[in-house]
């Protein structure tokens, strides 16, 4: 009898064991589970214009979008890829997603309209040997970061002129999936500590350029570097958030597009009540 009964403990035991190694297991397959599957559109368009001095400017745009199709079970898309369409392809509510995809395109392709109307395309190819200028354009959209049920959508607009590069800027843009919604600073942070959190950003970007002061970074190109902003255009990673900012926006065009990088722990004492970044940590 005796010996039944250890057999039995032993039983219960491994039969503990492994439940509990399975769980183990699960979680982790959970938190690198991705918050959305994508799938890839890609669209371009080209055009060609005469130019007042008698020369021909040929525009080529293209787009690779990365966009959200399904997420867990139950989760609707629609909300979620009306956001997408909003925000990253910046169009109105009123479009579609593929719409709002082709606009991106058709935008790229507008922003030289003020030059001249496009000419007839037998006359273009007619003339083909005198086009001299060339403009490029192209967006990658594609998801930076996709787990824990937030996903980070990262813009990328290049233009060329004659195949130099002219122009880069990056942008971000995060969602809750879980509750179909923008994160905003808001969603991270107290009103009353946004500007502790400034003054993080400041003292990281004098730590970033090895400089004390704000008039050492005044010659690095940096200006109103006192006002520095918690922007909407962060992202997300495994050790904390990263601000990215805009050419000309706290720099010189010539210095790009500064980011600097914040860890969690350090952002710890200024978050919100349900901050999604106790979701990331």
């Amino acid at each position: 009898m005796k010996t039944k009964v250890f057999a039995f403990v032993i039983l219960l035991s491994i039969t503990g064991l492994l439940f509990s190694c399975g769980k183990m297991k699960s979680g982790k397959t959970d938190e690198a589970k991705p918050a959305v599957i994508v799938k890839t559109e890609q669209l371009s368009d080209n055009s060609s214009f005469a130019m007042s001095n008698g020369e021909r400017c040929t525009i080529v745009a293209d787009a690779t979008i990365d966009y959200p199709v399904s997420a867990g079970e139950g989760v609707p898309m629609d909300s979620l890829q009306r956001l997408f369409a909003v925000y990253v392809l910046e169009s109105g509510d009123s479009l579609s997603l593929q719409d709002a995809m082709r606009q991106v395109v058709s935008n790229s392709m507008h922003q030289y309209d003020f030059m001249q109307e496009p000419v007839a395309k037998d006359e273009a190819d007619e003339s083909s040997d005198l086009a001299t200028l060339k403009y490029a354009t192209s967006t990658r959209v594609t998801p930076i970061y996709n787990r824990n049920g937030v996903v980070t959508f990262e813009r990328v607009d290049v233009v060329k002129k004659n195949d130099k590069v002219t122009s880069v800027t990056h942008r971000y843009y995060n969602f809750d999936v879980e509750t179909q919604t923008f994160i905003d600073v808001n969603r991270l942070f107290r009103e009353d500590a946004v500007a502790d959190v400034c003054q993080l950003l400041r003292q990281q970007l004098l730590n970033q350029n090895n400089v004390s002061g704000n008039e050492q970074l005044n010659d690095l190109g940096y200006f109103n570097v006192e006002n520095i902003m918690v922007t909407r255009n962060f992202y997300f990673d495994d050790k904390g958030v990263t601000w990215s900012y805009l050419p000309n926006e706290l720099a010189v065009e010539a210095v790009g597009e500064p980011k600097i990088s914040i860890p969690y722990d350090d952002l710890k004492s200024s978050l919100c009540d349900d901050s999604i970044i106790d979701r990331l940590k």
